[in-house]
């Protein structure tokens, strides 16, 4: 069985287990303190990863500080870095139904301290910023925050995985969290099963590590690797809960859910001068290369991991038509021919007021979270990266940040809610 001294130890390596390496290692490196850091993943390459499979949307409007303060922070860095990880600040379209308009209204004040720029329209001057819409039965009034668009999820996860491994962090590939042994209230050590031999066949692996995210049903005979730790972090998404069963604590604040995307072609439909695109119907959707990406959050869909692709194909009680095609279609008649090309699922990590989780985890010592930003983990994820080394290095958040503390468990000024996520 190998083992590892680290000081820091990451569980989980998507895009906020490899920004808060990045950053932990850079806020070190600062201050000229030598550190061992570590990141463990069953799934490093991303196939099952819920980065991959985000609509890769980046906005800063929110609701509340701490989310706003995260988004902002993070696009003020992502604009700095724009060419390499193709960040195209083409704004956020939102047409709003009666209820999100007067939300949006009420919000604009807020938005107008931290200095995001953001356009509210009437109904009738839609068609005059969105051509393409013809139908405003519905909409009250659009939105159009100009300090946002689309990134590329890839280029932004390996910018920070490549800065890290300058810093020195290590990667560890295909090693899935076993055992947590605590004592006296301190993380000391966290087994993981070794599944890099199990097949060198791809296929194979990705069938094999999709069994094990689902189910949790992994082969005890498995080799082990021990990681002894002085900092334990889990950023394990979605799969938050089971490390946090193995270090004693229950989570009953984080729920697995499905979350299914589309692409398609609809000749004659130019969407290139605009980022995402939102409907008051909740489609959001947005060009990406010769093709659109939409999708849709279907709050009715039951909590657990599951990949499965069930939005597909073009009969009449397809998902994808009742719940995507026709709801553009009717609001933009352009949308009347399309051609469904392909999809996938990924997995969202909710809690009960759609706000993450950063902070130190009740009752134990050494251990921490960032985790359940529940569709913001791309957006916030430079943000959340700082916070998080700043309350590992300093005990505390730097002034641009300090509503970080809002998302602790014991949420002190109160539930954090969020709405539609993209």
């Amino acid at each position: 069985m190998g083992s590892h001294d680290l000081d820091f130890l990451f569980i989980g390596a998507g895009i906020l287990g490899s920004a808060g390496a990045y950053a932990l290692s850079k806020k070190l490196g600062e201050r000229g303190v030598k550190a061992a850091v570590g990141v463990i993943d069953i799934d490093m390459e991303g196939e099952h990863s819920s980065t991959l499979k985000n609509a890769g949307g980046v906005r800063a409007t929110w609701r509340n500080r701490a989310n706003i303060e995260f988004c902002k922070y993070s696009i003020d860095f992502y604009e700095s870095i724009a060419e390499i990880i193709q960040f195209r600040e083409l704004g956020y379209f939102w047409m709003h139904g009666a209820r999100s308009w007067r939300e949006i209204i009420e919000n604009h004040p807020l938005y107008e301290e931290y200095g995001l720029p953001v356009e509210l329209y009437p109904a009738e001057e839609v068609p005059s910023i969105l051509p393409l819409v013809d139908n405003l039965e519905g909409i009250e009034g659009l939105s159009v925050s100009r300090k946002a668009g689309l990134i590329d999820h890839y280029s932004l996860r390996e910018f920070y995985r490549g800065e890290a491994r300058k810093n020195g962090v290590r990667f560890f590939d295909r090693c899935y969290a076993a055992r947590v042994s605590v004592e006296r209230e301190r993380a000391k050590e966290v087994t993981a099963y070794d599944i890099a031999g199990f097949n060198k066949d791809r296929g194979a692996m990705e069938e094999r590590v999709e069994e094990i995210l689902v189910d949790d049903a992994v082969d005890h005979d498995l080799p082990g690797i021990v990681f002894r730790c002085g900092t334990l972090i889990n950023t394990a998404g979605a799969w938050a809960p089971r490390i946090s069963a193995l270090y004693g604590f229950k989570d009953e604040g984080i729920m697995p859910r499905r979350r299914q995307m589309v692409v398609l072609n609809c000749p004659g439909v130019d969407l290139s001068p605009y980022g995402m695109l939102i409907d008051t119907s909740d489609i959001y959707f947005h060009k990406e290369g010769a093709n659109i990406v939409a999708g849709y959050s279907n709050t009715d869909e039951p909590y657990g991991y599951n990949f499965e692709f069930s939005f597909g194909g073009l009969s009449e009680e397809s998902p994808f038509v009742k719940h995507i095609w026709q709801p553009l279609w009717k609001r933009m008649s352009a949308f009347e021919r399309v051609k469904f090309i392909r999809g996938w699922a990924g997995m969202y990590a909710e809690t009960p007021d759609r706000s993450g989780y950063l902070g130190r985890v009740p009752g134990l010592e050494n251990v921490y979270e960032c985790e359940a930003h529940t569709g913001r983990g791309l957006m916030i994820s430079y943000g959340a990266a700082s916070a998080l080394a700043d309350l590992l290095v300093d005990g505390k958040f730097r002034e641009e940040l300090r509503h970080a503390e809002d998302l602790s468990r014991e949420r002190t000024s109160g539930p954090l809610f969020e709405g539609l996520h993209l």
